[in-house]
């Protein structure tokens, strides 16, 4: 018997073992996943699905009792694989991201809220960690999150087809702070809002590129990502806006929802930018 494609084949093996590609470290993949910066429309460079930090497990429940609208096959056309530069999903043309949705919460009372989305197997990032079948817990003194105006952050999968692409907002290249400023305005953003939503967004969309963002208001929003707080608040406003780039101009958005603010109420911004490999990176 020839030994020598045995020794051949254990040494391969060995090699690979010590590759340094193969050998990351746990807390190299967790930060790796923490870190990465976000490239709207290009799935490429898209996060994955949160990762367990003690076996990279990766789970999708299909939660179609409270969220029957659409499930998981609906979005994933594709076995789902982990790659530990492209995350674990593949996406198909009918799927959308909800990019870095941020939700704050007021009171004129301190109290303790728990906070859940559905479905969660759609989420696929949060900060602080989303626990699943449990939430967040918030707690609300001296007027805000953690007292300090905090938000929840996550993002999600959701389906592409469902958003108003009639209304809108044009967002020059050259004036994307200015414009964006006054879209917000008219929803009644405060300050930290505002800024929060231009420092992120002024920077994360393609540079020199002009766009149109599309509103979609509370009704919406609550119909493709169901979001449950205790106790009730006495307002809710979740404004997320459809991203594409400017082709033609949309019409004007005339009834804008107007944030209220009185008592304990929810305030929520995000952008839907489709995912699935339509857009090309410039």
């Amino acid at each position: 018997m020839k030994i020598w494609p045995l020794l051949i084949g254990i040494i391969l093996i060995c090699a690979l073992v010590s590759s340094p590609v193969l050998a990351i470290s746990k807390s190299d993949l967790i930060a790796y996943y923490r870190t990465t910066p976000v490239s709207p429309a290009h799935p490429g460079t898209t996060p994955g699905l949160s990762i367990d930090s003690e076996s990279y497990n990766i789970t999708l429940p299909i939660d179609t009792a409270t969220f029957p609208k659409w499930t998981l096959p609906d979005i994933i056309t594709k076995k789902p694989i982990f790659n530990y530069f492209y995350g674990p999903i593949i996406f198909s043309d009918t799927t959308a991201i909800s990019w870095k949705p941020n939700i704050y919460l007021y009171s004129d009372r301190d109290l303790t809220a728990r906070v859940r989305l559905a479905p969660e197997w759609a989420i696929t990032l949060s900060d602080p960690v989303y626990r699943a079948g449990v939430g967040w817990q918030a707690e609300i003194k001296n007027g805000s999150l953690n007292g300090k105006g905090d938000f929840l952050f996550y993002e999600s999968v959701v389906p592409d087809s469902v958003w108003q692409k009639e209304e809108g907002y044009v967002i020059r290249a050259a004036y994307r702070e200015q414009d964006m400023a006054s879209m917000l305005g008219r929803y009644g953003f405060n300050e930290k809002e505002t800024v929060e939503f231009i420092e992120y967004w002024s920077t994360h969309l393609f540079e020199g590129l002009d766009y149109v963002l599309y509103p979609q208001e509370t009704g919406a929003v609550d119909r493709v990502m169901p979001l449950h707080v205790g106790p009730e608040p006495d307002h809710v406003s979740r404004i997320w806006f459809y991203a594409e780039p400017f082709v033609s101009a949309p019409e004007p958005v005339a009834h804008p929802e107007t944030i209220v603010r009185d008592g304990f109420y929810v305030v929520e911004w995000g952008v839907v930018i489709r995912d699935g490999g339509t857009t090309e990176m410039p």
